[in-house]
């Protein structure tokens, strides 16, 4: 046997290989065309062997009843050039093909460390996928929290927290700013002598911010003469904004509004009070 030959099944390309390399990489070859892994072993194919030419036998003596010259057999030296050049090119055909670049070897420890970085690669591909299912979880999370803060920095994202809160039940109401709320005014009388226990406090509030901000809550303390604490009361938006009002729409950028509670004191006859500001729950 002359030699074996191997073909890639993606390219096509034959490679000229021996035994001892198929055995020493248990037949794992690498396409040095096309780099396609391959077991060498299933594509194997064996060259021709050379066919030595057979000599054409000379000239048999023939019978005759009177003396012949003796005869000399010629035994040929060699082919003809003529006859032997046919021969010598279906000899050579297999021998001189060009079968292309030589297969690079693959080892199984080469195969091992492909497999290992296929799978790193798909690990890789779920992590990123997770991180950024995670990074939108975290950015719709940031932008239910401060929805207020994002459509008055950003009005243009307004109508869209507004979809956001209609699937989640919310509102998009102004943001809570009780330090830049002024309390301008305040005041608590007897509005009827008949009735000394029900007064009425009045606040004049003014807000100082170049945009819309939400209501606050009112913190009320009634005090006695000595300023100790009789009595405390939060009051929500809800409470002291008039019917007609929108309690949603916030009070306008540097816009003033007043506030009148009637209380019902009973015995605790207050003689002072104090009034805070406090962030009230969003509606």
């Amino acid at each position: 046997m002359s030699g074996m030959v191997t073909q890639c099944p993606s390219c096509g390309t034959r490679f000229r290989v021996t035994g001892q390399q198929l055995q020493a990489r248990q037949g794992q070859v690498r396409c040095g065309v096309c780099t396609t892994v391959f077991d060498g072993y299933k594509t194997l194919a064996t060259l021709p062997e050379q066919v030595a030419p057979e000599a054409a036998p000379g000239a048999a003596p023939q019978a005759s009843g009177t003396p012949e010259a003796p005869t000399f057999r010629l035994e040929p030296v060699g082919p003809a050039p003529e006859a032997a050049a046919p021969s010598r090119a279906a000899e050579t055909r297999d021998e001189e093909r060009d079968y292309g670049p030589a297969p690079e070897q693959f080892s199984l420890d080469d195969q091992l460390f492909l497999e290992q970085a296929r799978a790193r690669r798909r690990a890789a591909g779920w992590w990123a996928a997770a991180s950024a299912l995670l990074v939108l979880a975290l950015a719709g999370q940031a932008a239910y929290v401060y929805r207020a803060d994002l459509a008055t920095q950003y009005p243009g994202l307004k109508p869209y927290l507004a979809r956001m809160c209609e699937l989640l039940q919310c509102t998009v109401s102004p943001p809570q700013r009780p330090r830049l709320i002024a309390i301008e005014a305040s005041d608590l009388q007897i509005n009827d002598p008949a009735r000394p226990s029900v007064i009425q406090l009045t606040a004049t509030l003014r807000n100082h911010a170049g945009y819309d901000v939400a209501y606050p809550a009112l913190d009320l303390v009634l005090t006695n003469t000595r300023e100790h604490t009789l009595a405390r009361r939060i009051f929500l938006p809800a409470e002291y904004v008039d019917r007609d009002g929108k309690v949603g729409a916030g009070i306008p950028a540097n816009a003033e509004i007043i506030v009148r509670l009637d209380l019902d004191t009973g015995d605790l006859n207050p003689a002072g009070f104090r009034l805070d500001l406090l962030p009230a729950p969003a509606p």
